[in-house]
C-alpha cells in the first residue's frame, strides 16, 4: 500500500470470543522498520500502537475501555486526521486522541491478521470486514460506514478514496478479495504460523518493564535447580566435585539452547536466549546446592551420593 495522503481511516467489523486475551488482531508488517503498527485487543478493549524496542522518537499509543462483548459483532473504525486519532464504535464517536496520527509509513509492508507479525499474539475470534481509506471521516461518514457494514443490503459501501476494502464473504478457497481493486488480496495459509519470528532473541529484546516478565524469569530459574540439584548429585559419583558443577552448568545450558531452538519451529512458542541464561544459572544454582555440606550429608545418607573416604 502506497499513498501520498496524510489521513486515513482504518475500519473493523469483527466478532471476539473472548474479553480476557491480549492480542494482535491487525498488524501492518515493514521487515526494515522498527515500528509497526498494530492494532490489538486489551481485554475488553481496543488499541492500536506501535511495537518499537529500538527505536526512540514518534510512537502511537492509544486505546480505549469496554469496548469488545464476547460474541457480539461490533465495528470499529480509527480516524486519523489534522485532528488527531478519533474511534468509532458501531458508528458513533467514542474517544479522539488530539496529538497522534498515522502516517503513511504506518501503513506499510504486509497486512497480518491474527496474531502479531513477530511474536505469538493469536487473536480468538472472527474476522467480518476490514478496510482502509486515504481520508478521515466526520461523524456522519462515520455512521454511514458503519451501516454499509452491518446491513449490505440495504447500503451501499463507500469506496471512494477506498484503498481496499474486504468483506470475507468468499466461502471457499483461500484468497480474500479487494473489492475495490484487483490487488492487495489477502492469502489464507494452509497452517497457523508467526510470519517472521525471531531466532534467538537477545535479552534486550525480550526486556520488558513489568511484573510478568519477573515472574517469567523467577519460573525459568527455579524450574531448573531440581535438574542442576539431580544431575550433579549423579555426577558426584565418578567426578570430582569441581567437575561435576561444571558439567552440570555445561548440560544444564546445552539442554535449554535446544529447548529455545526447538520452539523456533513451534508457532506458539518463543525463542530467546533470555531462557537461556536464567536457566542455565538455575542448574548452577542446583549445582551448587548439591555442594552444601548439609545436603551432600542427606545425599550420602539416601545413598543418591558416594561417601567419601
Amino acid at each position: 500500500m502506497d499513498t501520498d495522503s496524510k489521513s486515513y481511516t482504518l475500519e473493523l467489523l469483527l466478532r471476539p470470543s473472548n474479553i480476557e486475551s491480549l492480542s494482535t488482531i491487525l498488524a501492518f508488517y515493514n521487515p526494515t522498520a522498527s515500528k509497526q503498527l498494530l492494532v490489538r485487543q486489551l481485554k475488553s478493549g481496543v488499541g492500536i500502537t506501535q511495537d518499537s524496542d529500538s527505536e526512540r522518537g514518534r510512537i502511537i499509543n492509544c486505546h480505549i475501555s469496554h469496548v469488545f462483548v464476547p460474541g457480539r459483532l461490533l465495528f470499529i473504525g480509527i480516524s486519523s486526521g489534522a485532528n488527531g486519532i478519533t474511534f468509532y464504535v458501531d458508528g458513533k464517536r467514542s474517544y479522539s486522541f488530539p496529538g497522534s496520527t498515522i502516517s503513511r509509513g504506518d501503513l506499510s509492508g504486509y497486512i497480518v491478521l491474527g496474531t502479531s507479525p513477530v511474536t505469538d499474539q493469536s487473536w480468538n475470534g472472527e474476522m467480518r470486514g476490514l478496510a482502509l481509506y486515504s481520508k478521515a471521516l466526520t461523524d456522519e461518514e462515520a455512521f454511514q460506514h458503519y451501516q454499509a457494514w452491518l446491513y449490505p443490503d440495504d447500503h451501499h459501501p463507500d469506496l471512494d478514496d477506498a484503498l481496499y476494502r474486504y468483506t470475507f464473504s468468499e466461502g471457499t478457497g483461500r484468497t480474500i478479495n479487494n473489492q475495490v481493486i484487483s490487488e492487495p488480496n489477502l492469502e489464507i495459509p494452509t497452517t497457523y504460523a508467526v510470519l517472521h519470528k525471531a531466532f534467538l532473541r537477545s535479552p534486550q529484546e525480550e526486556f520488558r518493564p513489568d511484573w510478568r516478565y519477573v515472574l517469567d524469569v523467577l519460573s525459568n530459574i527455579a524450574g531448573f535447580i531440581p535438574l542442576g540439584l539431580m544431575l550433579c548429585t549423579y555426577l558426584d559419583w565418578t567426578k570430582a566435585p569441581w567437575k561435576a558443577v561444571l558439567l552440570t552448568v555445561f548440560f544444564c545450558g546445552i539442554f535449554s539452547c535446544m529447548i529455545e531452538i526447538a520452539q523456533f519451529f513451534i508457532p506458539g512458542r518463543g525463542s530467546g536466549t533470555t531462557d537461556i541464561i536464567t536457566n542455565t544459572f538455575g542448574g548452577a544454582l542446583g549445582a551448587a546446592l548439591s555442594q552444601i555440606s548439609a545436603m551432600r550429608r542427606l545425599s550420602q545418607r539416601m545413598k543418591l551420593a558416594r561417601t567419601e573416604a
